[in-house]
């Protein structure tokens, strides 16, 4: 998936500037005006040079105008202008918070200018504000966050977003090959993967593509053969088993422990396993999992909150509220951590820490 379609293009679907026709936003002063309509109508004629060079004097003559500073950023990114239109809706955002396109391009300008922790907060912030109205700005703007979640090891996420990917149609190469990056576990982009490597990451994306429509029996098979193909694959074990789970979860359990042989270490599978039997009610048999998962990635709040949650269900609540409290502390903004610390609380009889857990645990998902 390639740069983002003509941003000209985006300001006839959006409007001159996105939430700004609702909001009085001030117009160019009187000794503006003359130059908005002389770069409106070089933008409209295509003469890029121009309207960009008008827009400028523009904004200077009048630094609150908002659209000015829209149009300038749509016309220096589309001329692959990056810094210069990172900057120009740093200034739309400034004035207007709530432009979620402004910060979905400015996202896209930093990722395009290597700058990739701000980049992944933008286009994170306006995927939340509810850029989903701008179906093409979404889209494309879902792809680079997932590629930069997976850059980042934060595989999991990344895969949440190449399965809306794949609900919204996005089936190109690149695509494909992201997804399986990340499925993989590979903190790579597309562009870095080695040749000889081609092929397998493509087949694992898309045997998470089919996974992401619903398809289980065509993900099936295809992981199913890359496992009979090369059964010391890693990952591949472990993506079966998430398939599986709904399904068929001894299936799913198998799968998984067929992945530690593989890779002893391998921290999702071990949490998955201690899940599955906390599910079954089998906290002695999920708790060296869950044990481990904390020794390898102590700083892991889902590792510190299995143990907890298996820690208590077998009785042992003073080690498991530790745990769940350590879960919280890594993770205060987790909703599921706050439930289940305020189950052990009141099982403890903290009737007050329940309480106040309870509260947090609705605020938390009231804004969600």
């Amino acid at each position: 998936m390639g740069k983002f379609v003509n941003p000209i293009c985006l300001i006839l679907v959006l409007g001159v500037c996105p939430s700004a026709q609702n909001q009085n936003k001030e117009s160019p002063n009187a000794g503006a005006q003359q130059l908005a309509r002389q770069a409106a109508a070089a933008r409209d004629a295509g003469r890029i040079d121009e309207a960009v060079t008008l827009y400028r004097r523009g904004v200077a003559l009048k630094p609150s105008w908002a659209e000015g500073w829209w149009n300038l950023g749509t016309l220096e990114y589309d001329r692959d202008a990056f810094a210069p239109a990172r900057d120009a809706f740093t200034h739309v955002v400034k004035l207007d918070p709530n432009n979620t396109p402004a910060w979905a391009l400015r996202g896209l300008c930093e990722f395009e200018l290597k700058e990739y922790r701000p980049s992944l907060d933008d286009m994170q912030r306006a995927l939340r504000m509810g850029l989903d109205k701008a179906p093409p700005l979404a889209k494309v703007t879902r792809y680079h966050a997932a590629l930069l979640l997976t850059r980042a090891a934060q595989f999991q996420n990344a895969l949440q977003l190449f399965s809306q990917l794949a609900v919204l149609g996005a089936d190109d190469r690149d695509t494909i090959l992201g997804t399986g990056l990340a499925g993989l576990r590979l903190p790579l982009f597309p562009s870095e993967i080695a040749a000889g490597q081609q092929e397998l990451v493509y087949r694992v994306g898309h045997a998470i593509h089919e996974g992401g429509l619903r398809h289980e029996n065509e993900s099936r098979k295809e992981l199913e053969t890359l496992i009979a193909e090369n059964p010391r694959q890693p990952e591949v074990h472990n993506l079966l088993g998430q398939l599986l789970l709904l399904s068929d979860p001894d299936a799913a359990l198998e799968q998984w422990k067929l992945e530690l042989t593989v890779s002893p270490n391998h921290t999702p599978a071990k949490l998955q396993i201690a899940y599955e039997y906390l599910k079954r009610g089998d906290p002695a048999a999920g708790m060296p999992y869950a044990r481990d998962a904390v020794s390898l990635e102590p700083e892991s709040f889902v590792a510190h909150n299995a143990l907890g949650r298996l820690l208590v269900a077998s009785g042992d609540l003073k080690e498991g509220i530790a745990e769940l409290e350590m879960a919280k502390k890594l993770a205060p903004e987790s909703p599921d951590t706050r439930i289940e610390l305020a189950s052990a609380y009141a099982k403890a009889g903290r009737s007050q820490d329940a309480a106040r857990e309870r509260a947090e645990f609705l605020r938390l998902k009231n804004d969600h």
